[in-house]
Order: structure tokens, then sequence, then C-alpha cells
């Protein structure tokens, strides 16, 4: 995860990404800088106009404000780096500069870093929007908010999946694609003949076109989203796809757990 440009990106982080990005900042800077030192620097660049003087003097206390706060956080992260064993003081230097332990590397290297852009992005676009319940309970918004939009999506594919095979009564050897077109055809279980054949025809399509494009991309591991909007999009048609399903449920005297 690269160091927030803007300070608002990393409050807008949880203490336990905040800490993931003061990590990886840490790692890569030059051993000299690494310690207090790095982070009172990235301060130092983030709020220039106030430290030099140069800005709009209306905004300083707006600045001073902040900047407490950020001070605040990335002392946390810092402490909460060294309680976990992810950092300790280098013996060379004192207090003052700082090595990353073995265990501290192992977590960089498992890639559980998320991208703060994205955590920024998922927080302002659900800041309005709340998911089915079924897919709270399965952390998708949860997973979602945190910047790990894959993970969220997939978890959210395989459980709209099954609860179609579940509900539908379907042959429970037919996925993806043939699962959908089945449920939802005009002799399916799960369409809702109440409405035109042309509506009918459209949904069915909707289900097909997801587990086709969307969830066939969600398989590959390595696949990861470049557009934070794609991925939005996704979540909403997921969310979309949850409910019509839900209400299918409900037209068969269930209910979507």
């Amino acid at each position: 995860m690269k160091w927030p440009t803007d300070p608002a990106d990393f409050l807008a982080l949880d203490a336990e990404q905040q800490a993931d990005v003061l990590l990886t900042g840490l790692a890569d800077c030059p051993e000299g800088e690494r310690g207090r030192n790095f982070y009172e620097a990235r301060l130092s660049e983030w709020f220039y106009d106030l430290v030099s003087g140069v800005g709009n003097p209306q905004t300083f206390p707006r600045l001073q404000q902040q900047r407490h706060q950020a001070t605040e956080a990335l002392e946390d992260a810092y402490s909460l780096l060294e309680t976990r064993g992810l950092i300790r003081p280098d013996l060379n230097s004192g207090t003052t500069f700082c090595k990353v332990t073995d265990a501290g590397i192992a977590r960089l290297e498992a890639g559980q870093l998320v991208d703060g852009a994205r955590v920024d992005f998922a927080r302002r676009a659900l800041a309005a929007t709340e998911l089915h319940p079924a897919l709270r309970k399965r952390n998708v918004a949860a997973h979602f908010r945190q910047g790990k939009f894959e993970t969220a999506l997939r978890d959210g594919a395989t459980f709209l999946e099954d609860g179609i095979r579940t509900l539908g009564n379907v042959d429970s050897k037919l996925v993806g694609v043939n699962l959908v077109s089945k449920a939802f055809s005009d002799t399916g279980s799960l369409t809702d003949r109440s409405v035109p054949s042309g509506e009918q025809a459209g949904l069915q399509s909707l289900y097909m076109g997801f587990f086709g494009r969307i969830r066939n991309q969600l398989a590959h591991k390595d696949f990861q989203y470049v557009s934070h909007k794609e991925a939005f999009q996704t979540l909403m048609l997921l969310d979309y796809l949850t409910e019509k399903l839900g209400e299918a449920a409900g037209r068969l005297g269930r209910q979507l757990a």
C-alpha cells in the first residue's frame, strides 16, 4: 500500500489499516529514516502549508486539528506495531530508530495490506447504501469497506449461487450460467410468473450475465479490479440480484437466510 498523499485518506482507515500503512512505509524507507522520524517527516509533507506558514491562515485551525488527529493516529499505529512484534527498537541506535522484525516482513509478504484509496472510495460509496441482510451477514459489506473488493464479491457470488441452487430445487450438478438459466427459465421454480414474459427473460439474462462474466472473472485468484467504480457497480448488481432472490424465496414461503 502506497503512503497516502492526503492525510484525510489515512484518517479514513481504521486502526488496523493505519498500522499496515505505517508498516509498509517503515519497511520501504532507508534504515536511517526508519522510526518515528519517518512519519514525522510525512506529517511535515502533509501539512506543509501549516508548517511553512505559506497557506491561507483561515485554514490553519482546521489543519491544526487534522494534524493533531493524524499525529495521534500515527503514534497509536506505531505502538500497535511494537506491541505485536512487527517492529522493534534498533539496538544500534536505542529508541530513535526501529527494525522491521521477521513477523513484520511475513505480514508484508502475506499480501494482507489493502489499498488505502480503495478503502476511502468504498466508505464513501457505501455511506448511504445498505446491502441485503444476507450479504451483510456474510461480511460482504465489511470486506468491501475494507478495500477487499474481490473477496467481498467472490463470497457474495458464492452465496448467491448456493442460494439459487437450494431455493430453486434444481439439479445439484448445475453451476453458474446453466444453474440460473434453469432456475429462472419460463418453467423455472424461481421465476415470477406474475410479470410479463419479457421481464422474466430479462431477469434471467441478468443472472446469466452476472455468472457468465462477473463470477467467472472472480474465479481467477489473480483477478483484481482496476476501476473502483466498476467494483462498486458489480456490488450493486450483486445486491440487486440478491434482493430478487429474496423475493423469489418469499413467493415460495421461505426466507433467504
